[in-house]
């Protein structure tokens, strides 16, 4: 089933893998992730940690930590925390270093619950966004300095717009010439760097513990449709707020996955967009700085097209970081990205003005 030694893994943790059951789960890009079922009773998540990604995974766990002491007082106890806790091992740590050079975790699984990689309706899209927006709220309490950037320049549109142009230099793969429509896409705006180096050194929007990567199918839904929790906390660290409800309108307004290839089918769905940005603001528009406020759409443009960038360049270097499940995937995520920035920028008052009734 897998290259990796599981029983090792969950024997450290006290699970007995004679009764015990582990099966993948497949979702993600980055890190390798099973569900340990024990006696059929209870259930386990467990995670190898990409450590080629996350270069620190030590770190990295210590930042989990630090998110769930925040938790802690805002809830003010570990049985009204409704996030899985994080377990330690019988070495008394969070993490585990096997034999073969990999890095583990084990949390709680979270039962009965539902994700949803696509807003199927405007209720959906509401409740997620204001689970996001909760989970801000509570990460607000924190120093911004107590965390370790997980992953060094994650949303770093300058340096992310110049690896882009190594790649086209070097062509190594020889893909420049498939690409040409969606190079020229991302080069005429340019502009999107320098504008959010501005308003990052001029103070203009601040610096927080941001979640950074803020998809629909990293919210836990009850069976009700109520959320539970946000997951996939890797990448909470120093961020702008401009990046959490950018990447929501980038993963939530569309109702094709993001790795679609039909772009015909991309459409930026305004009802659904209301409806995120209504359910975030819930939360925090009283927290916010006039400068964020101001410039939430712009973080839509700057996710579109960093992600797109990010998937445009990946496939130039031949497809070494995202998973792929075909040839030009991700090829095809960066066109599905482009095509809805180009809708958001063709359509940018009318939604300015949702935001700002939502305000």
């Amino acid at each position: 089933m897998t290259k990796f030694n599981l029983s090792e893994i969950i024997q450290i943790y006290g699970i007995d893998p004679d009764v015990s059951t582990i099966k993948e789960f497949k979702q993600g890009h980055i890190n390798d992730s099973f569900i340990v079922d024990v006696h059929n009773k209870c259930r386990f998540f467990l995670q190898r940690i990409n450590h080629h990604v996350f270069k620190d995974p030590e770190s990295l766990m210590d930042n989990l930590v630090k998110v769930e002491d925040a938790m802690l007082k805002h809830y003010g106890s570990r049985d009204k925390i409704p996030y899985p806790a994080v377990q330690k091992n019988r070495n008394k740590k969070y993490i585990y270093h096997d034999s073969q050079g990999n890095f583990w975790r084990l949390m709680e699984y979270v039962p009965d619950c539902l994700s949803y990689n696509i807003a199927k309706d405007a209720d959906i899209a509401r409740e997620g966004a204001a689970a996001f927006g909760k989970f801000q709220q509570i990460m607000m309490t924190g120093k911004t300095a107590d965390y370790v950037p997980t992953i060094p320049d994650f949303h770093h549109l300058g340096k992310r717009l110049n690896q882009l142009q190594t790649a086209i230099e070097k062509d190594k793969f020889e893909r420049m010439g498939e690409a040409r429509k969606e190079i020229t896409f991302a080069l005429d705006r340019l502009d999107f760097a320098d504008k959010l180096g501005e308003l990052l050194r001029d103070k203009i929007i601040p610096l927080r513990v941001t979640h950074n990567d803020t998809k629909l199918n990293n919210v836990l839904f009850n069976k009700k449709g109520r959320y539970i929790c946000v997951v996939d906390l890797d990448t909470v660290m120093p961020g702008t707020v401009l990046y959490d409800y950018g990447d929501m309108v980038r993963t939530f307004t569309s109702p094709v996955e993001e790795d679609e290839p039909d772009t015909t089918k991309v459409v930026l769905r305004e009802d659904i967009f209301e409806a995120l940005t209504r359910g975030y603001l819930s939360e925090l528009k009283n927290l916010l700085q006039d400068g964020e406020k101001k410039n939430l759409l712009f973080g839509a443009k700057v996710m579109l097209l960093m992600i797109g960038v990010r998937f445009l360049t990946d496939f130039l270097e031949g497809d070494h970081y995202f998973k792929i499940a075909r040839d030009d995937h991700n090829l095809d995520r960066c066109q599905n990205q482009f095509a809805l920035l180009e809708q958001l920028e063709k359509n940018e008052s009318r939604l300015n003005d949702i935001i700002n009734a939502c305000l």
